[in-house]
């Protein structure tokens, strides 16, 4: 077994909502073969920032990490993430419906989402804070014993439009881009929720500076955040399927495109395509950066990247479960048409169904197990 410790290794991970739970699996088979394995920076974004902070919080092994984050994900339920009752979404709808139909008039409270996700702030704060305090235990303690050196969660403020990373930890600067910065904060529950707030889907949260939202929506440099915390080495673990780069194009509609796929499609591209954009770029820079003079070198960063993704579409395979909904939820997703389309990624989004959360963890283990020399190269010393 090859020990990986690597003080400049980052690992990150992308949203995706359910999809999630794939990156555990390829954690996992990671863990089962390189034991040290121990990433000292950690980022995370939407559902990514749940799997960030429980491994950046807890208090062992990486990997025992690794596995009790297994446990977390079988636990979920779709009543653990947002209200599934009938008597909540016939009196939300019927609000939505009527404040459309009275030209934005109030009925009762305001809505702010489709969906009211108390119930995953409530798990939330059973697994990772704190009994005494809302803050989540373990962050900071791994800091100071040097097992960890920074976590960065990322959200959007929706007030200014700016992606913004929260840091905890060990920084030697703090970065300011266009439509994106970073700030200092001790990360809590509230990190978090803001992080997972799809949007419309889940409601804003109040951070410190205003309203935020998913990380993923301004977030045009998924990597970004990594690379400006220190990371030289990017393990990076994407819920995105290519396979239609590999295989001839496939129709998943018929005779029209149902709001399912129109949906899927949008949040595809905010979340996860900017991936493989800013992958891209990066081999771009690591390319120029061994044809340039010393004195340029200075002026770029080479960074290693190895990006890991599900060999199989993880909407076909959302559609499989979607009987097993609660019945109120399961007629709110069909009649956005999930059953007129092969592959609904918006389903596969919030399908937290146990058995659907099991098989993405085992296909992660099973991709990254393919992968294996390819994270052997990446992993190793002599690779550094």
């Amino acid at each position: 077994m090859t020990k990986s410790i690597n003080t400049d290794l980052g690992l990150a991970m992308t949203g995706g909502g359910a999809r999630a739970a794939y990156q555990v699996g390829v954690l996992r088979h990671i863990c089962n073969t390189h034991v040290e394995f121990r990433p000292p920076i950690i980022t995370g974004v939407s559902a990514g920032a749940v799997n960030a902070a429980h491994l950046a919080a807890y208090q062992g092994t990486f990997c025992d990490a690794v596995d009790q984050l297994a446990e977390l994900w079988l636990e979920l339920t779709t009543d653990k993430v947002f209200h599934t009752g009938s008597g909540f979404f016939f009196s939300n709808f019927l609000r939505w419906g009527l404040s459309f139909i009275l030209g934005g008039s109030r009925i009762g409270p305001r809505k702010r989402s489709l969906l009211d996700s108390d119930p995953l702030r409530i798990f939330l704060e059973k697994k990772l804070a704190s009994k005494a305090t809302d803050r989540i235990y373990g962050i900071q303690e791994n800091i100071d014993k040097g097992l960890l050196k920074v976590l960065g969660i990322s959200s959007t403020n929706y007030g200014t439009g700016k992606a913004i990373t929260w840091v905890q930890g060990n920084v030697e600067s703090h970065w300011q881009r266009p439509r994106r910065r970073s700030e200092s904060t001790e990360i809590t529950i509230e990190h978090i929720m803001a992080s997972t707030a799809l949007p419309l889907i889940f409601p804003a949260v109040k951070l410190e500076d205003g309203w935020h939202g998913d990380g993923g929506i301004r977030s045009i440099a998924p990597l970004s955040p990594t690379m400006h915390l220190g990371a030289k080495k990017i393990l990076a673990i994407s819920t995105r399927y290519r396979g239609g780069e590999v295989i001839p194009d496939e129709n998943m509609i018929g005779e029209f495109a149902p709001v399912a796929q129109i949906i899927g499609i949008l949040l595809d591209s905010i979340f996860l395509d900017l991936l493989d954009y800013d992958a891209a770029n990066m081999s771009r820079i690591n390319m120029l950066y061994e044809e340039v003079n010393e004195t340029t070198r200075k002026e770029l960063n080479k960074v290693e990247l190895l990006i890991l993704r599900p060999s199989q579409d993880l909407g076909k395979l959302a559609s499989q479960y979607e009987v097993k909904l609660p019945q109120p939820f399961r007629y709110f997703t069909r009649g956005f048409g999930t059953r007129d389309t092969k592959s609904p990624d918006s389903l596969s989004l919030l399908m937290f169904q146990p058995d659907y959360l099991n098989r993405l963890i085992e296909l992660g283990e099973k991709d990254a197990q393919q992968n294996a020399d390819q994270i052997e190269k990446f992993l190793s010393k002599e690779n550094t």
